[in-house]
């Protein structure tokens, strides 16, 4: 996932946090963070051409079953992307032409993929080749890429031909400066016409929504940021703070480039706490 699920997720709670304390528009310009962009995913797409299976313990051909079975620091390696564990299980059909294809491998135990610089671990992984996903799962989840983090409860999934990365159950993403956490993380990639580049447009972060940057906080049920309008959206239960100053609201919508936010609540009421001298860390306080 390159760019990762919420890479402006922070820039909604930097801009909102210090947002229009009002209805209507407000400057928030120079208010900008530094996105998450750091981490990026296990793209199935780097890995093209044929599968290469070594095990310490040897490899357990079972033909009856068109399966072969690698124990002991199993590895499968497919262009840039490779996947080990303690047990790895590849299934392969035969063609026409009598030439055998791997379509699917299941990995048990100690799990780690690794593509490019991103490295994910867990217990348990799918890496279907035919329909282009990977789903890793187990305890101790977590992405690795540079300075950043994702972990997730339940499961990490990479969906190619899909174009979306998923990351469900008490997800979060990190770097030093930011953390968003969320039901469920989800990132949209297409191919950019002009650099022929993979590229992510969307991200959404649904349920139990909260973004922590440089001293503010913001929750919301869901938050939705278009990377190429570079509109970013806070719906349902919205609440900003920094420092004791706190806005209430139903609807955010914030454009990051232009660094101007339109803040509504239900009916048309807003709630707003101003209290003079408190801005949190950064020392700007909420201005109306």
């Amino acid at each position: 996932m390159r760019q990762l699920l919420v890479i402006a997720l922070c820039l909604v709670l930097s801009a909102s946090a210090s947002a229009a304390a009002q209805q209507g528009a407000a400057d928030l310009t120079g208010l900008g963070s530094t996105p998450l962009n750091n981490l990026g995913s296990v793209d199935a797409s780097n890995a093209t051409g044929p599968v290469t299976i070594d095990a310490d313990n040897g490899i357990e051909w079972r033909r009856d079953k068109s399966i072969y079975i690698a124990r002991g620091n199993a590895k499968a390696v497919r262009g840039g992307m490779s996947i080990a564990a303690d047990t790895l299980t590849a299934h392969y059909r035969n063609a026409a032409d009598g030439k055998s294809s791997v379509y699917l491998v299941d990995a048990d135990g100690s799990v780690i993929v690794v593509s490019g610089d991103s490295t994910i671990v867990g217990d348990k992984a799918v890496y279907d080749l035919d329909k282009g996903f990977a789903v890793i799962t187990g305890k101790n989840l977590k992405g690795t890429s540079k300075d950043s983090v994702i972990t997730a409860r339940d499961s990490l999934e990479y969906w190619t031909k899909m174009g979306a990365v998923v990351a469900r159950g008490n997800a979060v993403a990190s770097d030093p400066t930011h953390h968003v956490q969320a039901d469920m993380l989800v990132g949209y990639y297409h191919i950019d016409p002009k650099t022929k580049q993979k590229k992510m447009y969307q991200v959404e972060a649904t349920g139990h929504v909260a973004i922590q940057n440089n001293g503010s906080v913001a929750h919301a049920d869901k938050t939705v940021y278009a990377l190429d309008s570079e509109i970013a959206t806070l719906e349902g239960n919205v609440n900003i703070t920094r420092g004791k100053n706190q806005l209430n609201g139903d609807h955010v919508v914030y454009n990051t480039k232009t660094g101007r936010a339109r803040v509504t609540g239900s009916k048309g009421h807003v709630k707003t706490l101003l209290l003079p001298g408190s801005g949190g860390p950064s020392g700007n306080p909420l201005q109306p």
